[in-house]
């Protein structure tokens, strides 16, 4: 049985691991009755609509978690990223997340004499997506030329599935800029890629996501990234996941 001891966590252009001391994941499917008069009495239900909410506790640092959260009230719609179970105590491509965009729907802002300040965030799934099961593409990397990250496999994405990519912008200095891709390939050695989802460029701390409904037999994907502008680097971490 796992113990938690380590957790990545982005949101948004904000880094939250270094702030964060717990992080719960809740999804559930609405139970919808389909009884029929052929079911002989029986009760039968389908799962209905998926509600997804990601809470997050924070210590209050006036440099991350009080501008990440704080930032995106009044309906502001974010993608959250959380790594569980980082390899070694480092987050690696590969490494299981779980990610949302969700709706900031309340926060709470304790404070008491002799506690620690602290900011209890709750985001609930806002998109048709719902709450995203993957794998990490790049972890937080600081880049100043461009590169291809490491092939992960994700495996294929089947007809009827989508593929869902991710990036997070953690920090930019100077005049860097970032255009990503998801790629895909039959072979880890990505001889042949095959371009998925390219986001647009993001000059500025945040986060971008893209997805492709166009199945395929690849089962290795990476992300490509081209790095703009001539001084300063700029850090990011990206994720994919097929459902």
């Amino acid at each position: 049985m796992p113990i938690i001891r380590d957790c990545a966590i982005w949101y948004g252009g904000y880094d939250l691991t270094s702030t964060a001391n717990e992080v719960a994941i809740d999804s559930s499917f609405a139970t919808v009755p389909v009884t029929t008069f052929a079911d002989s009495g029986n009760v039968k239900n389908i799962a209905g609509i998926e509600d997804a909410t990601v809470n997050v506790m924070t210590f209050l640092d006036p440099s991350i978690s009080e501008p990440a959260i704080t930032a995106n009230r009044g309906g502001t719609i974010e993608l959250l990223t959380a790594c569980a179970f980082p390899t070694g105590g480092t987050v690696t491509a590969g490494d299981r997340v779980y990610a949302i965009r969700g709706l900031l729907k309340n926060f709470k802002d304790p404070m008491k004499v002799g506690d620690a300040a602290r900011i209890d965030a709750t985001l609930e799934a806002a998109q048709v997506e719902g709450l995203m099961q993957g794998m990490v593409l790049s972890p937080s990397t600081a880049v100043n030329s461009s590169g291809n990250g490491t092939s992960v496999s994700l495996g294929a994405q089947a007809a009827g599935q989508t593929v869902y990519f991710g990036v997070h912008v953690l920090a930019v200095s100077g005049n860097r800029t970032i255009t990503a891709k998801l790629q895909s390939a039959s072979s880890s050695g990505f001889g042949t890629p095959n371009d998925r989802v390219t986001l647009s460029s993001i000059s500025a701390i945040g986060s971008g996501f893209g997805s492709s409904t166009t199945a395929t037999t690849d089962a290795n994907w990476r992300v490509s990234y081209t790095i703009g502008g001539s001084s300063g680097s700029l850090t990011f971490a990206a994720f994919a996941a097929i459902q």
